[in-house]
């Protein structure tokens, strides 16, 4: 029992062991030295521990060492410490009662220990205190050698026995007989216990097996065995156990064997119902089956709708049984494995009840079958039926909804139903055509086809992407809602085949009157709106007739809601392997990703649900996701899904929706669609600047097309001006020549910085002209110029398409120049663009980041990125072309949107037909040399007209600049002590005069006289 006990003790770290092994070992040692050598080191802690130990202990001190020795070779060793310990323990007794018996015998020689202790007890029993000693000493004896307590006393007492008589005999008997009784009892206990949990089992088993025999026989031997036990000695006890060990290995051989049969019948038990109705239901969650697609809530389709939602109740129903009795069988299976009567008796009732439900769900599988089975061609049948007059369609979807097993079983029969009211309707035609009716026979086509496809020209959706119903001619009655298809023949006044010119000649008309149809709405919004073919225009806005025609709708939402829905399912399940307690509540589909709304649990972190993206975007085989915690608004986490396919968003749609004509904004710029559906147009005049950034090819240039598109589609050159820098010279350069220009686009990177410091000098002049009026803006401004008749100062937009070569080739003036317009230019109505595919920090510094708050990011490369453009991750997640993050003051977070597509082709159009037009450019006339200026550090202009040369810094000015040997303008502000508009301004007056001279990028300017030279300019 022993071995059996070590063998089924947990292994020990190996190396624990062998580290306290050795450290016990060198105690062992340690105290050794200490015994047998204590003069190494007089009156030392050597010399003071022996004189200690011997003292207390005395002889029994050299002892002391084989302990620790001992543990630590056995721990060093792996070996069972439990028989040392004994011996341990005996021996340490058997030693302190030779040293009592030693006190005994000879006082003070057995150390102050033994001296403490037997001292008192020697004093007052003199040698009878001896008595004690020898009983430790049997006991201590007893341990080391595994004896029963007092086994060596009752040898003792034995052999006494002999020798002093009967008495003591007889007085050793009573206890033996009391003894032998107690263990007695402690047996029969046992033994009963084994009895009644032996019949237990036999109960249970035969009540789940009556016919077994030997169960019988052996529940006989054990009622038996039970009546018997009481009269049964020591000897009768010790065989009933032996009997018990052979029942219960009866007992496990036939709880074995019938687990085996028990198992095998369980392996067995699945029917193929169970695994057909799994399938079947994947199919219909994957969208590979018809009954996945979804149908309009027309009159007969709708009913047909309703049906199908049951059926894939039902199916959902189905699969759910299945899974879970599927879930049981393999528990049951798991728990055969080791079987014993109580498994059982609880395994044996539920496979019974099991098989019960497998038959059940068989037969409401094969009913659903019946019922599927009739399904194929209903649909293409219901819309033919809702294209058929409104009482034939009300009459299939009463049959559906009060019959509906019997309406499906019964295709055929209605599709003859559908056929009979076609000849019916025809001939009621031709009746009408014989009785001398001039009107032209309907197009009869509600057989079994969809919706037509639109024709190439014909503007199938609205600017929403919505359809635009076909209206057919007014002098046409139309039965259904289809037109004739094109690959139809089109029926003559009686009902038959026209001849082909006829026909030719009808097709052209037809689509002659659906393209002035399809013109008119765009015409009656540009009442005043003139295209000439050639020659030179008035001014006039462009027309939506230079975009692409507006595009079909060829994507099926029904499909898309069915794979959102599946892709919702993946989601829940991928939040249930992680042991996260949230689900999809809701999802919003867009044109390029669908937000699903995740609800979390109370007490669920946010944090862990945002750190799952990659494996989310894992489980869902998608490139990536992104998690807005939360959804703005809501109560929701949303996790946003690039979709399979994206819907298109053109610049057609969005200009010629509601949302942007019916803005109120005062400088509307399209942005794009958001993930709810929504366009979204925003007002540059509130923003009021835009920084514009991302990767090569996301989208950034498409952006800035759209951008200034949307501002040529509602303003005239009278009300609004571009500057436009584009240092790449591909981007903007096909706007040169529009009449909304100040001057040609600007390519040349040194001309630019001069540029953009001449509109800094514009800037300034209009503050001048407003603070003249008393004009605190340019509204006001141009309010108080209607009334005086004055000409009106038009808005002006700096777009700047990459503004990293620019801070490459002129950084200090660049950067001046924007830092500038960036805090000045709102109340003028001069905003700027800032474009760049370089979002680093040197680039968009922190000064032109905290001026220009307003932000549109692409997809870039890292999140470093995205944290430099808008001090927060998400774009790296973007999907590119076009998708996009924008920022503007007042919103909590960046809103993801689709930008629109505007092609070069339809930039083309509309720059060309702007090119034509002629009018009389008063601004330019007046204000367009402050737009020629050359590079200087301050920016204002060097027209002397607008100089004051009467500052009394000026002639110290040109003092300084002489004994420094070139002109600086931080050189002049700090030795002047002035600020840095007044220094360039005196610097710009220097330039003027010729003192020094123009300033060329980033070298200083060039002292051009002596200081002899100077009273010829100042006087003396």
């Amino acid at each position: 029992m022993a071995k059996a006990r070590a063998k089924s003790a947990p292994p020990a770290n190996r190396f624990d062991g062998e580290a306290l092994g050795l450290v016990l070992f060198a105690l062992g040692i340690f105290l050794a030295v200490t015994l047998t050598l204590p003069q190494v080191a007089e009156g030392g802690f050597m010399t003071q521990a022996h004189g200690a130990l011997t003292g207390w202990l005395g002889w029994g001190a050299y002892l002391l060492p084989v302990v620790p020795v001992a543990y630590g070779v056995l721990v060093f060793l792996g070996r069972d410490l439990r028989g040392l310990t004994r011996r341990v323990l005996g021996g340490v007794v058997v030693v302190a009662s030779l040293l009592a018996l030693h006190e005994v015998f000879s006082p003070g020689a057995a150390g102050k220990g033994a001296a403490r202790v037997m001292g008192p007890v020697v004093d007052a029993l003199s040698l009878a205190a001896a008595l004690f000693p020898l009983v430790t000493l049997t006991l201590g004896l007893e341990i080391m050698l595994r004896l029963r307590p007092l086994t060596l006393l009752k040898g003792l007492f034995r052999r006494l026995s002999v020798l002093l008589g009967g008495a003591t005999t007889r007085v050793q008997g009573v206890i033996e007989t009391r003894q032998e009784g107690r263990e007695a009892a402690r047996a029969r206990a046992g033994v009963r216990q084994g009895l009644a949990a032996q019949a237990r089992d036999l109960d249970a088993l035969r009540r789940l097996y009556p016919e077994a025999r030997e169960l019988g026989g052996l529940d006989e031997e054990v009622r038996a065995a039970r009546r018997e036990v009481r009269a049964l000695d020591e000897a009768g006890l010790k065989g009933m156990e032996g009997e018990l060990g052979r029942w219960r290995e009866s007992l496990g051989t036939f709880a074995r064997g019938a687990a085996r049969d028990l198992r095998e019948a369980v392996t067995r038990e699945a029917p193929d119902a169970g695994a057909q109705a799994e399938a079947v239901a994947n199919e219909v969650r994957a969208g590979r089956h018809e009954l996945s697609v979804e149908l309009p809530s027309t009159l007969a389709s709708g009913a047909l709708e309703r049906l199908r939602r049951n059926m894939v109740a039902d199916l959902q129903r189905l699969s759910g049984r299945a899974g879970k009795l599927e879930r049981e069988r393999q528990a049951t299976l798991k728990a055969l494995a080791k079987a014993d009567a109580a498994t059982l008796a609880r395994e044996l009732p539920a496979w019974r009840e099991r098989e019960r439900a497998w038959r059940e769900l068989a037969e409401d599988f094969t009913a659903w079958q019946g019922r599927e089975r009739h399904y194929p061609g209903w649909p293409d049948l219901a819309a033919a039926f809702d294209r058929a007059p409104t009482e034939i369609a009300a009459t299939l979807a009463e049959a559906l909804a009060g019959d509906p097993d019997g309406t499906l079983s019964a295709q055929e029969e209605w599709r003859g139903r559908l056929a009979r009211a076609q000849e019916e309707a025809l001939e009621r035609v031709q009746a009408m055509a014989v009785g001398g009716n001039d009107l032209p026979a309907p197009a009869l086509d509600f057989d079994f086809t969809g919706e037509p496809p639109a024709r190439e020209g014909h503007p199938a959706t609205t600017g929403e992407g919505q359809p635009v119903p076909l209206s057919p001619p007014p002098s046409t009655t139309v039965i259904g809602a289809v037109p004739p298809r094109a690959s139809e023949p089109l029926l003559g006044a009686a009902g038959v085949q026209a001849s082909a010119p006829a026909r030719r000649a009808a097709q052209a008309t037809l689509e002659e009157e659906e393209e002035e149809e399809s013109a008119a709405p765009w015409e009656s919004a540009q009442p005043g709106r003139r295209r000439p073919n050639q020659g030179a225009v008035d001014l006039a806005l462009p027309g939506y007739d230079l975009l692409d025609p507006l595009p079909v709708g060829t994507v099926n939402p029904a499909q898309l809601d069915v794979a959102a829905r599946q892709r919702a399912a993946v989601i829940d399940q991928t939040l249930r392997h992680f042991g996260l307690q949230a689900r999809v509540v809701d999802f919003a589909r867009g044109p390029t990703v669908t937000r699903y709304e995740i609800e979390p649990a109370p007490g669920e972190k946010i944090s862990r649900i945002a750190s799952l993206s990659n494996d989310l975007a894992r489980a869902l085989a998608v490139g990536g996701v992104r998690v807005e915690a939360p959804v703005p608004g809501k109560s929701v986490i949303g996790l946003e899904v690039p979709n399979t396919e994206r819907e298109p968003v053109t610049f057609h749609q969005a200009a010629a929706s509601g949302t942007f004509r019916g803005t109120r904004a005062k400088l509307p710029i399209i942005l794009g669609k958001s993930i709810d559906g929504e366009l979204m147009v925003g007002d540059l005049a509130k923003m009021p600047h835009l920084l514009i950034a991302g990767s090569t090819g996301s989208g950034k240039s498409v952006c800035v097309n759209t951008l200034i598109t949307s501002l040529l589609y509602r303003y005239l050159p009278t009300e609004l001006r571009f500057l436009m820098v584009d240092p790449k010279m591909v981007e903007l350069t096909p706007y040169d020549g529009i009449p909304h220009l100040v001057r040609p686009v600007v390519t040349n990177p040194m001309d630019a910085a001069g540029v953009l410091l001449g509109a800094v000098a514009h800037m300034e002049r209009r503050y001048k002209m407003m603070s003249q009026v008393g004009a605190k803006n340019l509204e006001q401004y141009n309010a108080k110029m209607r009334m005086v008749g004055d000409p009106e100062l038009p808005h002006l937009v700096i777009i700047i398409d990459e503004l990293a070569d620019l801070m490459i080739t002129s950084p200090k003036e660049v950067e001046s120049a924007i830092m500038r317009l960036a805090q000045m230019a709102r109340a003028t109505g001069m905003h700027l663009v800032l474009a760049t595919q370089r979002p680093s920090v040197d680039i968009l510094t922190s000064l032109i980041k905290v001026n220009v708050p307003a932000r549109i990011a692409f997809a870039v490369s890292s999140s470093h990125d995205s944290r430099t453009i808008l001090d927060a991750v998400g774009a790296e997640r973007l999907t590119g072309m076009g998708d996009m993050l924008f920022y503007q003051p007042g919103l909590i977070k960046p809103l993801r949107l689709q930008g629109p597509y505007i092609s070069e082709v339809e930039s083309a159009r509309i720059t060309d037909e702007l090119r034509r037009q002629v009018f009389d450019d008063v601004f330019v006339e007046e204000y367009g040399a402050d737009f020629d200026g050359t590079v200087s550090a301050s920016g204002p202009t060097t027209d002397k007209a607008n100089m004051d040369f009467s500052d009394p810094h000026l002639r110290q000015a040109a003092l300084i600049c002489i004994e420094e040997g070139q002109g600086s303008v931080s050189r002049l502000q700090r030795r002047l002590s002035v600020g840095h508009a007044r220094a360039g301004k005196l610097m710009d007056m220097l330039e003027a005069m010729g003192i020094v001279s123009k300033h060329q990028g980033s070298k200083p300017r060039e002292v051009l006289i002596t200081e002899a030279d100077l009273p010829e300019y100042f006087g003396r």
